[in-house]
């Protein structure tokens, strides 16, 4: 069960020139760039998105969710020394789910090396077309626990991920490529935060079975 939990909201307040909102800067939008055919270069792709909403430690737990028109993002926290011009998770002051595989990435070096990932979440299969990301973060415990279409997917990072005793805020990372590296057209894929979702409940049975 998720007992004591705020639902909280926010506008995307800290991001680099990959990205644009609407006027209610709830919305993040990916903005269109041309890829050669090689692909996109190390680095170029998932920058750091932040909300406005800082989350002190030791001040409970809080959800929130966004609805995003892709998979091909990362979805987690950061701290406010996180530059927005590099990728997601590959810092120390970012904590990334990469929705494609449920690897969750902190301070990772290189793509398809293991060095930097902390668990993997095997549950997680997320369509092209994405859905609904839950995020409940304890700042107590510094854990943070992910859903997908108000299904628990487990826990992302635990208290030994480097989260806890920092100030953090809701982060993402979009990429606007598929997997043949043709870039998607122009304000196509984006992240949309959902004012005061409801919070799902985790069975004691999910407890035991998803780590």
């Amino acid at each position: 069960m998720t007992k004591n939990v705020q639902s909280c909201s926010f506008a995307w307040a800290s991001y680099g020139t990959s990205y644009e909102t609407d006027e209610s800067g709830r919305k993040l939008v990916f903005k269109y760039s041309p890829q050669p055919n090689t692909g996109p270069a190390p680095g170029s792709m998932y920058h750091t998105a932040m909300g406005s909403q800082a989350f002190e430690p030791n001040t409970g737990k809080y959800y929130w969710e966004f609805a995003a028109n892709l998979d091909n993002m990362k979805i987690g926290v950061a701290t406010k020394e996180c530059p927005t011009g590099s990728e997601m998770g590959y810092n120390n002051h970012s904590w990334a789910v990469y929705i494609q595989t449920g690897e969750c990435e902190h301070e990772r070096q290189e793509r398809l090396r293991s060095e930097g990932v902390q668990r993997r979440l095997w549950r997680l299969v997320v369509p092209i077309s994405g859905g609904r990301f839950g995020c409940l973060l304890d700042t107590k415990s510094g854990t943070l626990q992910l859903f997908f279409n108000g299904e628990y997917q487990g826990m992302a990072f635990d208290e030994g991920s480097g989260i806890k005793g920092k100030v953090v805020y809701a982060a993402v990372g979009l990429a606007g490529v598929e997997d043949n590296n043709r870039a998607i057209g122009f304000g196509q894929k984006y992240c949309l935060n959902i004012p005061d979702a409801a919070v799902p409940k985790i069975s004691s049975v999910e407890k035991k079975v998803i780590c």
